[in-house]
C-alpha cells in the first residue's frame, strides 16, 4: 500500500467525542484517493473481502462509530444502541456494501477506528440518509452557488438572491410540483471561480455553512439535471460528495476550464455525462462497484481534453449500455484491447486523434448497433478485418490518417455494408486495388481513399455511386 502512493500525505486522524448521547469514534481524512485507486482493482479483480474492507474506506470516506443512549419510554431506562454513522458518501458506502455481499458473499468491516469487537461489521448504509432536503437548505445552497460562481456578473441572474421571489422562478432554475427545485442550467451564463461542490469563501477557508451544514451542489439531494456548460469554471471537481446526488441523471460541464481527473460515474442515477472542451489530464477507470451507474450510463464525452491513459484502462468495465463513447482529440495511447465485454447498444465510437498503436481487434465487427466508428488520427498498422454482418448498421467508417498505416488490401466485403454514407481510409498504406464491390453500396455519400498504395485503373462500377456520391477522392 505505501509503495503504491509513495509521496502522498495522508494523515488520518481518529476524533473520540462523548456526551449526553452517548460515547463515539470517527475518522477525520480517510477519503484517499490514490489508496482508492490502489485498493478498489484489488477488491474487484481478487474478491478478497479484506481488500474490499479497504477499498471501501478509502474510496468513500469519513465515518462514525458509537454507543448511543436513549430513553426508552417503556421502562425509562436507558439503553444502548451501537452504530454506524457515514459521514462523506452513504451512496458509495451503499454501492460497497452491495457489491462486497452480492458478488462476494463477504460483509464489510471497518479497518480504522479501533473497535472493541474486532468481528463487527458495517451496518447496511443503503437506507440511512433522509434524501428530502429542506427548502430553506436548498435555498441557501442556491445561494452559495450564486456568490462561490461570481453571480454579480452573471449574463443573466433575474430573481436570484431576491427575497421576494420563489427561488422556482430564478433564472435557469425548475422546480417540482411540492416546490423542490430538480434542475439548474446556467450555460453560457458567464459562470467563474471554481466548481461549486461544496462553495468556498473567496476570502477565506472557512465554507459557507450554518449549523455544520456545507452549502452548494452536493446539498441538492432532488437535483436531476444540471447543466454548467460553456462558463469559465476552473480547478479540479470533488466527485464523491456529488455521488449522494441519488437523482441526478444529466451532468453537463463542457466547454469550462476544469481540470485534474474525470468520473465519469458521477451519481447512482447518471444516464448522460459530458465533460468534452476541458483541461482535464486523466480519468477514472469504470469501477465495478458502482453498479448502478454502470447500468444507467447511456451517453459519455470526454474529448477535447489532455487525458493521458493507457487505452485498454478507458474501455475496462465500460458500462455495458453505453450508447455512445467520444474520446477524441485527447493524448490516450497503448492499444485497443484484444477482449471487450458486450455492448449491445453501442451505437457511436470516437476515438480519433490520439495515440492509439497496435491493431484493430476482432471486437471491432462484433457491435451490433454501432453506427460511427472513427478512429482516425491515431498509429494504428496492421490489416483491416474482414467485416461481419453483426455490423451491417454502420453508417460512418473513419480509419484514416493513421501514422503507423494499415496495411494489405481493401477487403471485398465492404460492400454488405449497405447503410453505409461515409468510408475514410485515406493516409494508409493500403495496396492492391479498389473493390469494384464499392460501387453496390447504395446509400454512399463519401469515398476518400486518398494517399494510399492502390493501382491500377478505376473500377467502372463506381459511377453507380453517381446518384448518392458528394465527395469522392483517389488522389496519391
Amino acid at each position: 500500500e505505501s509503495c503504491s502512493c509513495e509521496g502522498v500525505v495522508h494523515d488520518v486522524e481518529i476524533f473520540i467525542g462523548t456526551g449526553r448521547a452517548g460515547d463515539w469514534e470517527e475518522t477525520v481524512g480517510l477519503y484517499n484517493e490514490c489508496k482508492c485507486d490502489f485498493w478498489s482493482p484489488l477488491c474487484e479483480d481478487t474478491g478478497v473481502g479484506e481488500a474490499c474492507d479497504y477499498a471501501a474506506e478509502y474510496c468513500c470516506g469519513d465515518y462514525r462509530y458509537g454507543d448511543y443512549r436513549y430513553n426508552d419510554e417503556n421502562d425509562g431506562r436507558f439503553k444502548y444502541v451501537f452504530d454506524f454513522f457515514y459521514l462523506n458518501s452513504p451512496a458509495c458506502y451503499c454501492d460497497f456494501f452491495n457489491y462486497a455481499q452480492n458478488e462476494l458473499g463477504h460483509s464489510l468491516k471497518p479497518k480504522s477506528l479501533n473497535i472493541n469487537n474486532i468481528s463487527k461489521e458495517f451496518e447496511n448504509p443503503c437506507g440511512q440518509v433522509d434524501w428530502s432536503t429542506a427548502i430553506q437548505v436548498e435555498r441557501a445552497s442556491l445561494e452559495a452557488i450564486y456568490k462561490g460562481t461570481n453571480g454579480q456578473n452573471w449574463t443573466n441572474n433575474a430573481g436570484w438572491m431576491d427575497d421576494t421571489v420563489d427561488y422556482c422562478l430564478w433564472y435557469g432554475i425548475s422546480c417540482d410540483d411540492d416546490g423542490y427545485f430538480t434542475g439548474i442550467d446556467l450555460r453560457d451564463n458567464n459562470l467563474a471561480g471554481h466548481f461549486p461542490v461544496y462553495t468556498r469563501n473567496t476570502t477565506s477557508d472557512w465554507i459557507y455553512s450554518t449549523d455544520n451544514w456545507k452549502f452548494g451542489l452536493a446539498n441538492l439531494y432532488n437535483l436531476k439535471t444540471l447543466d454548467l456548460a460553456d462558463n469559465m469554471l476552473t480547478g479540479t471537481i470533488e466527485y464523491l460528495p456529488l455521488y449522494n446526488l441519488h437523482s441526478l441523471t444529466h451532468f453537463d460541464v463542457s466547454g469550462n476550464q476544469l481540470s485534474g481527473e474525470v468520473d465519469a460515474l458521477v451519481s447512482p442515477s447518471l444516464t448522460y455525462a459530458d465533460l468534452s472542451n476541458n483541461h482535464f489530464t486523466s480519468m477514472h477507470r469504470f469501477k465495478k462497484y458502482k453498479v448502478l451507474p454502470l447500468q444507467t450510463l447511456r451517453f459519455c464525452d470526454v474529448s477535447n481534453n489532455a487525458i493521458q491513459n493507457d487505452a485498454t484502462d478507458i474501455f475496462e468495465n465500460i458500462p455495458p449500455n453505453i450508447e455512445q463513447f467520444i474520446a477524441s482529440n485527447n493524448q490516450l495511447y497503448g492499444s485497443l484491447p484484444a477482449l471487450l465485454n458486450d455492448l449491445p447498444k453501442l451505437r457511436q465510437l470516437n476515438m480519433s486523434s490520439n495515440s492509439l498503436s497496435g491493431s484493430l481487434p476482432e471486437w471491432f465487427n462484433n457491435l451490433p448497433a454501432l453506427r460511427q466508428f472513427d478512429m482516425s488520427s491515431n498509429a494504428l498498422s496492421g490489416e483491416l478485418p474482414e467485416f461481419a454482418e453483426s455490423f451491417l448498421s454502420l453508417q460512418e467508417l473513419d480509419i484514416s490518417n493513421q501514422t503507423n498505416g494499415l496495411t494489405g488490401a481493401i477487403p471485398e466485403d465492404l460492400s454488405k455494408l449497405q447503410s453505409l454514407k461515409t468510408l475514410n481510409l485515406a493516409g494508409n498504406k493500403l495496396a492492391g486495388t479498389v473493390p469494384p464491390a464499392i460501387g453496390n453500396m447504395a446509400v454512399l455519400e463519401v469515398l476518400d481513399l486518398s494517399n494510399n498504395l492502390l493501382k491500377s485503373s478505376i473500377p467502372a462500377e463506381l459511377g453507380m455511386l453517381a446518384g448518392t456520391l458528394k465527395r469522392l477522392d483517389l488522389s496519391n
